[in-house]
C-alpha cells in the first residue's frame, strides 16, 4: 500500500486518549524524596533567600486577598505602567500550573500574589491565597479599560501562562526586556534576566545570584510563601529596572539624528515593529499546536524499524565476509577482546577495531595535531568508501530518523488536546532568524516525505503552507540593487537561469532546466546548477574550495565560474564588498529593516600578543635590546610584534607553529585571530541576507495572524519554517482563505522590497501530503 493511501482510523478525542496513555506509561522522572531530605532542601533554600533577599523583607509585599489586588492594579493604572512576572510548576504553560504572580509599579512595592502553593508536608492547598478566578477579574480590569504599559521578561511564556492557567485571553505586552537585550546586543555571554541586571543596573557590582540549582527537583508551589515572595517579587522589579536602561536606547525618536543614538532608530524600528507585535503571533502558534496522526506514526514505527532491522542484517552479512580476519583477531586478543558476536553497529569502538585493525583501512589523521584519530563520523565513513562503511551509512541514516522523529515524536504530544505544542524562540538565530523545540519542527526532515506527514489537519480543516520563493535571492537581489537581476525578477524569469545565461555568454532558454516541450535540457539545468551554487555560495558566505565541492569539480574550474558570473553581475561582487566595508568600519551589519547583527571579531588584530607570564621576563633572556621602562614592562615591544607579523604573513600553514614555539621561548605568547576574522567576514553577507528574510517573514507572520477576515474564517497559523508558513483552515473555507493568505503574504514584503514577491499556496490533509484540488 502507498504511504499517502494509509487510511486514518482515529478521531482527535482518540489522539487525545493515546497521547494521556503514552504519558502516563512513560518511566517517571520527577526526583521523589523522602519527607526528612525534602524539609532539608527547604530548609536551606529558605536560608539562601534569607542571605540574598533578606534586606528586602519590608520592601516586597504578599497580597492576600482580592481588594489588595485591586487596590494595586489600581495604581498600576494611576503610573501607566506594570511589571509581570509569573511562578509557576514548570515549562508547560498548558500542563503546569501558575503557583504565583509578581507585579512592581513605580514608587510602590513589589508584590507577590500567591494562587497555588501547597504544604510540602501533605500536599494540601495553603490558605489565604487568590484564586485563578480572582486574579483573572482584576486582569480584565487593566486590560480592557486602560492603555496601561505592561513589561515582561521573555513575554511570550509569562502571557502563554496568564491565557491558559487564567483564562485572559487578551493579555499584552509592551515591552519585552529579553527580545529588548538580543536586540541591542545578540552577542550577549548570557540573556539571563539576573545577568543582564547585574551587568547594565548594577554596572557589574554585586551577585547575579540564582536559585535554580537549589530549586532542582522541588517545583515552586512547594517553597513557603513566606520566603518564596522574596524571591518571586525581586524579578518583577529587577524586570523593571532592565527596563528602565533599555528605554534609553530602544524608544525611537523620529527627529533624532541616527548617529545621536548610535545608529540604534533601525534597531527600535525592528523592536516596535516587528519583534513586539509578532510575540501574540508566536503564542496563538503555540497554544493552537498541530494534530499529531498517532496511527500513521505506529505504521512508520513497523516499516522503519522493519526497515532498520535488515540494515543490520545487511551490516552482518558483510561482516561475515571478514569472519576469518575477525576470528583471528578475536584469538589474539583474548580476554581484551572488545567485540561483540556479532559487531555492536552501534559501538564506535567495535567499528573502529573492524575498520583499523581488522580491515586495515588507514587510519584519519588530525589536520591540526597531526595525530592519528580512530574516528567512524560520517565525513571519516564516507571517504573509506568500503562496504562496511556505506553500510554503518546507511544504518545510521535511517536510525536517526528512528530515534529523532518516529519514536520521540509521541511522547511530544500534549495529552490535554493530543496536540504538539512545540516552543518558537523568535530570536533563535542571531540573525534574528525562529528556533524551535520540544520538538524542533524546522528541523522535521523534508528530503523524507513519510515524517512530516505525521503532522495533519484537524478534523475538518485543511493544512495550507505558502512560502517566499526564492525570498533569500530576491532580498539580496533588493540589497544590492543589480538591474539586471532586478529586471529578470520584474519580467518573471528564473533568476538562476538569467545568471547563467549571461554569465556563460548564452540565451536563457539554454539554461533552464527543461525545454518549452517539457523534456530535460540536461546542459542547461547544469549551466543554471553552477549560477545556483555561485549566488548561493555568496548568500551563504561559502568558499570556493566549498563550491567546487558542492558543483563537484576543481577549484580552479569554480573560480572561473564564480568570476563569470561577478563579470555578469558586478553587483554582486559589490555588495560583497560594501558588506564587508560596514563590519570593518561600524561593527555591525544591518538588514533591510534596520536589525543589526555585529561582529567585533571584525576588529580583532590579525595577531596579539602578551608576555606568557603577564609580565616581561629578564631582559638578559631577551634576543633583543630595549631600554627599561615601567611603562612598557609589561608589553611586548613594537619591533618583535613587528618582527612576528611578517614572518607569520609569509608562513605556510604548517610552518606557523614551529615560529609560535620560537615565540615561546622569547616568553612571548601570540594569539592568532585570522580563523575568528575569517568567519566574521563570512557571516556579513549572510547576516544581511538571512536576517532580512528574517524581518520579511516575520512581518508577514504579523499581517496574517492579526488579520481579521482569517480569523472570521477560522483561519489559524501553526508553524513558521524560516520562509514558509503553515497554517490550518475549516475545508468550506479553502477558496477565500487561500486568496488572502497568498495576498497578505505578498503585502507583508512590501514596505522594503520592489520586486514583485509572489507566494503560492498549497493545500493538504497532512504536511507534505497529497494536495488538494480547490
Amino acid at each position: 500500500m502507498a504511504l499517502f493511501s494509509v487510511k486514518r482510523k482515529t478521531s482527535a478525542s482518540q489522539d487525545k486518549s493515546i497521547a494521556v496513555r503514552a504519558k502516563t506509561s512513560q518511566k517517571a522522572t520527577t526526583l521523589i524524596r523522602g519527607g526528612s531530605s525534602l524539609l532539608g532542601q527547604v530548609n536551606q533554600i529558605k536560608a539562601m533567600v534569607e542571605k540574598n533577599l533578606g534586606q528586602f523583607k519590608d520592601d516586597y509585599v504578599i497580597i492576600r486577598n482580592q481588594d489588595e489586588l485591586h487596590d494595586y492594579f489600581a495604581k498600576c493604572v494611576n503610573n501607566g505602567v506594570v511589571a509581570i512576572d509569573t511562578e509557576t510548576t514548570g515549562l508547560d504553560p498548558i500542563l503546569d500550573s501558575i503557583v504565583g504572580l509578581c507585579l512592581y509599579t513605580p514608587n510602590e512595592k513589589a508584590v507577590y500574589v500567591p494562587i497555588n502553593h501547597t504544604s510540602y508536608v501533605t500536599g494540601a492547598r495553603v490558605d489565604n491565597q487568590l484564586t485563578e478566578q480572582d486574579v483573572a477579574e482584576e486582569f480584565d480590569t487593566i486590560i480592557h479599560d486602560t492603555n496601561i504599559e505592561i513589561i515582561m521578561f521573555n513575554a511570550k511564556f509569562d502571557m502563554r501562562v496568564i491565557r491558559n492557567q487564567l483564562g485572559v485571553k487578551d493579555i499584552y505586552c509592551t515591552w519585552d526586556c529579553y527580545l529588548a537585550a538580543k536586540l541591542m546586543n545578540e552577542n550577549e555571554e548570557s540573556h539571563g534576566l539576573k545577568a543582564l541586571h547585574k551587568k547594565y543596573v548594577l554596572n557589574g557590582q554585586g551577585d547575579a545570584f540564582s536559585f535554580d540549582a537549589l530549586f532542582k527537583g522541588i517545583s515552586a508551589d512547594k517553597i513557603p510563601i513566606s520566603s518564596f515572595y522574596l524571591y518571586a517579587a525581586h524579578d518583577a522589579i529587577i524586570t523593571y529596572e532592565l527596563y528602565q536602561y533599555q528605554k534609553r536606547f530602544l524608544y525611537y525618536d523620529a527627529t533624532q539624528p541616527n548617529e545621536a543614538r548610535n545608529g540604534m532608530n533601525g534597531v527600535s524600528w525592528v523592536f516596535f515593529n516587528i519583534e513586539m507585535p509578532c510575540i501574540k503571533v508566536v503564542c496563538d502558534m503555540e497554544d493552537n499546536g498541530i494534530r499529531f496522526d498517532f496511527e500513521y506514526n505506529q505504521f512508520l514505527k513497523d516499516k522503519y524499524h522493519a526497515l532498520l532491522e535488515d540494515r543490520v542484517k545487511q551490516f552482518n552479512a558483510i561482516c561475515d565476509t571478514y569472519s576469518d580476519d575477525i576470528e583471528a583477531y578475536r584469538r589474539r586478543m583474548g580476554v581484551n577482546c572488545k567485540l561483540d558476536n556479532p559487531i555492536n553497529i552501534k559501538s564506535s569502538t567495535q567499528l573502529a577495531i573492524l575498520l583499523y585493525d581488522i580491515m586495515g583501512c588507514q587510519v584519519p589523521v588530525d589536520k591540526k595535531t597531526k595525530q592519528e584519530v580512530r574516528t567512524t563520523n560520517e565525513a571519516t565513513l564516507k571517504s573509506l568508501d568500503n562496504p562496511v562503511a556505506k553500510a554503518v551509512l546507511d544504518y545510521r541514516e535511517f536510525s536517526t530518523i528512528v530515534d529523532t522523529f518516529i519514536d520521540k515524536l509521541p511522547d511530544c504530544v500534549n495529552p490535554k488536546d493530543g496536540r504538539i505544542h512545540c516552543s518558537f524562540n523568535q530570536y533563535g538565530a542571531r540573525t534574528g532568524r525562529f528556533s524551535s523545540e520540544n520538538p524542533n519542527m524546522q528541523n522535521i526532515p523534508s528530503h523524507n516525505k513519510d515524517i512530516r506527514k505525521m503532522f495533519v489537519a484537524s478534523d475538518g480543516y485543511v493544512l495550507m503552507s505558502a512560502d517566499y520563493s526564492q525570498q533569500e535571492p530576491k532580498v539580496m537581489t533588493q540589497m544590492c540593487g543589480d538591474p539586471k537581476m532586478i529586471k529578470a525578477y520584474q519580467e518573471g524569469k528564473d533568476l538562476y537561469a538569467e545568471i547563467a545565461a549571461l554569465s556563460f555568454n548564452t540565451t536563457y532558454d539554454n539554461c533552464l532546466e527543461f525545454r518549452p516541450d517539457g523534456t530535460t535540457n540536461p546542459d542547461g539545468k547544469n549551466r543554471r546548477s553552477q549560477a545556483k551554487s555561485i549566488l548561493l555560495g555568496v548568500l551563504y558566505g561559502r568558499g570556493v574550495p566549498s563550491i567546487a565541492e558542492q558543483l563537484g569539480t576543481t577549484t580552479k574550474k569554480a573560480q572561473a565560474i564564480k568570476d563569470s558570473v561577478f563579470k555578469g553581475f558586478p553587483a554582486i561582487p559589490q555588495f560583497e564588498e560594501d558588506s564587508l566595508e560596514m563590519a570593518y568600519e561600524k561593527g555591525y551589519v544591518t538588514t533591510l529593516w534596520g536589525r543589526k547583527r555585529r561582529l567585533p571579531d571584525l576588529q580583532l588584530a590579525e595577531y596579539e600578543f602578551k608576555w606568557k607570564d603577564g609580565a616581561r621576563p629578564d631582559e638578559d633572556l631577551l634576543s633583543f635590546e630595549e631600554e627599561s621602562s615601567d611603562e612598557f614592562d609589561n608589553e611586548v615591544p613594537e619591533d618583535r610584534r613587528n618582527y612576528y607579523v611578517r614572518k607569520l604573513r609569509q608562513a605556510y600553514f604548517g610552518q606557523k607553529r614551529k615560529i609560535f614555539e620560537q615565540a615561546n621561548k622569547e616568553g612571548i605568547w601570540i594569539v592568532d585571530n585570522g580563523a575568528k576574522i575569517a568567519d566574521a567576514q563570512r557571516q556579513c553577507v549572510n547576516a544581511r541576507i538571512q536576517g532580512s528574510a528574517a524581518d520579511m517573514s516575520k512581518l508577514a507572520m504579523i499581517l496574517v495572524g492579526n488579520d481579521k477576515r482569517l480569523k472570521e474564517l477560522g483561519f489559524r497559523l501553526l508553524i513558521p519554517v524560516h520562509d514558509e508558513l503553515i497554517a490550518e483552515c475549516p475545508e468550506e473555507n479553502i477558496k477565500e482563505c487561500s486568496e488572502r493568505f497568498a495576498q497578505l503574504m505578498s503585502e507583508a514584503a512590501q514596505s522594503r522590497m520592489t520586486i514583485p514577491i509572489k507566494c503560492d499556496v498549497e493545500i493538504t490533509k497532512a504536511w507534505y501530503g497529497s494536495v488538494v484540488n480547490i
